[in-house]
């Protein structure tokens, strides 16, 4: 929760996130250690103290012990796996993207084969954006394009293209939408905080200066971006799995506007919006859609942790000595050891704590249905005893399902409008939404029929009563044919494979039986 007040709101700079992004980043946080895994959750409860991930077994707990007992916790992974488990299953298959008759056929290998602005596919694009969706729902695709000389050469030009740019949930820290002349949303300003690296004082390493990028249409409804940077370099670089974080505590006054951008040309002219979608296709940040279940990890975390502790406590045993006598006989008695014989001056005895076993008993219950409510919203454990090891995850609910068949949606949404404005761009042309379709997986597709229906729809085609195309997508969306297939180069080696089977056999009129057939 965040809660700004006017005298608050005066002195916030550019730099400063606004309340929405302040009251998500400790879910992000959270979110995203839980996805990376115990080191990184284990580093966020670095001091004993209220509102650890790991809480402590009392406030008194000293450092000591917290770090003692930190180093027996044990988180699960489960989220973690499921999380991959998820991308995994949405990019299983290729995606399907479908361009108008008499586009320019290499616009097709470009989308799919060279999306990205490293040359990389469309499914590694995508693969990288919904893991940050997973962790925060809050993956942002930006287009841009590289800076062209006014020198370059026609064919130098042609061979330039834009791309996509993927923005962590970290680095949009603030936004505003207004409504437009016919009542609907439109997004106006977005800012993006980032960093410039330059090589100043050492040729191998570089120094940071944060910037702040105001992405936003101008007066006249144009898009441009406004630069400010801060004259200071940073002191400090935080880098976690090899990225660096960017920090959201602005210094004041420190950030001066060095530079405007109003000269983004799309094909002459500048365009009348910000080429920034949000993935999940929702400009208004909203909680993680994975933070149930790690909510519900992070609770199996800490009983997991106490279990261990416990463990260590049933294996130590702790004697005790009752009865009168001196510390030279008792340092005597302690010297001896575990395991050998000791004699007890008259009136002493020596006892055994007992071991906490029914404490283990029950928190082990305790454990089991903590991953049963798990199974139950969508994550299922398979049993020890089976003949798989490990821990095997799937997706058994039907909630869960229609959550992913949503981000499906969502996402392939978005997707067409991106790809929609990258060919617009390129290739000068001014596609419709209408124009281009694209699914990023069929999975979800309610087409889905399965071998009976297939077989059935195989009949209505024979009888037709569906067109081929119907029946095409049918096959593709279940495995059957590559979604790349073409129909009209598949019909062609049909044809000439009817042709030389024909040769083969001999045949004078072959060309008279096919046109027959």
């Amino acid at each position: 929760m965040a809660v700004v007040n006017a005298a608050q709101a005066a002195i916030k700079t550019v730099a400063d996130p606004n309340a929405a992004y302040e009251s998500l980043v400790p879910l992000w946080n959270k979110c995203r250690a839980v996805c990376s895994g115990e080191r990184f959750v284990k580093d966020l409860d670095s001091a004993v103290g209220v509102g650890n991930m790991l809480i402590p077994f009392s406030p008194s707990m000293s450092q000591a012990q917290y770090n003692f007992y930190k180093s027996e916790a044990e988180l699960p992974g489960i989220v973690s796996q499921f999380a991959r488990m998820l991308v995994g299953g949405l990019l299983r298959k290729q995606p399907t993207l479908s361009l108008p008759d008499g586009f320019p056929e290499e616009g097709y290998d470009w989308i799919m084969n060279e999306f990205g602005q490293d040359g990389s596919s469309l499914s590694s694009v995508l693969d990288v954006a919904l893991w940050e969706e997973m962790q925060t729902s809050r993956a942002w695709i930006f287009v841009d394009y590289p800076a062209v000389d006014g020198e370059q050469l026609p064919e130098d030009r042609k061979k330039t293209k834009p791309y996509p740019v993927i923005r962590n949930a970290d680095t949009i820290i603030n936004w505003q939408v207004d409504k437009n002349s016919v009542g609907g949303s439109v997004l106006t300003k977005v800012l993006v905080k980032g960093a410039v690296e330059r090589y100043e004082k050492n040729e191998f390493h570089p120094t940071f200066h944060d910037c702040v990028y105001v992405h936003e249409l101008d007066e006249n409804g144009l898009y441009r971006v406004r630069v400010y940077e801060r004259e200071s370099p940073v002191t400090e670089v935080t880098i976690i799995s090899g990225q660096r974080v960017e920090n959201t505590k602005s210094q004041q006054l420190e950030y001066k506007l060095v530079e405007i951008r109003d000269n983004i040309l799309v094909n002459g002219e500048r365009i009348n919006f910000i080429p920034a979608w949000p993935l999940n296709g929702r400009i208004e940040a909203s909680e993680p859609m994975l933070m149930p279940v790690i909510d519900k990890e992070l609770t199996l975390y800490n009983k997991l942790s106490r279990r261990n502790h416990l463990l260590y406590g049933a294996s130590t045993y702790t004697p005790v000595i009752s009865g009168d006598m001196t510390d030279e006989q008792f340092d005597d008695i302690v010297d001896a050891g575990l395991g050998s014989w000791l004699r007890l001056p008259q009136g002493c005895t020596a006892t055994v704590l007992e071991t906490p076993t029914a404490a283990l008993a029950d928190m082990d219950r305790a454990i089991a249905a903590s991953i049963e409510e798990m199974a139950k919203m969508g994550i299922r454990m398979l049993s020890p005893e089976s003949a798989q090891s490990g821990i095997a995850l799937q997706i058994r609910n039907a909630a869960q399902t229609a959550q992913l068949g949503t981000l499906n949606t969502k996402v392939s949404n978005t997707l067409r409008q991106v790809i929609m404005f990258m060919l617009n761009w390129h290739y000068d042309t001014d596609l419709e939404l209408k124009d281009i379709s694209f699914e990023m997986s069929s999975d979800f597709s309610p087409m889905q029929a399965g071998p009976d229906w297939l077989r059935l729809a195989t009949e209505w085609y024979q009888a037709s009563l569906i067109p081929r195309s119907v029946w095409l997508i049918l096959l593709k969306q279940n495995d059957i044919l590559p979604p790349d297939y073409n129909d009209e180069a598949g019909r062609q080696e049909i044809t000439e494979d009817m042709e030389d089977s024909m040769r083969a056999q001999g045949s004078d009129n072959f060309a008279t039986e096919l046109e027959g057939n």
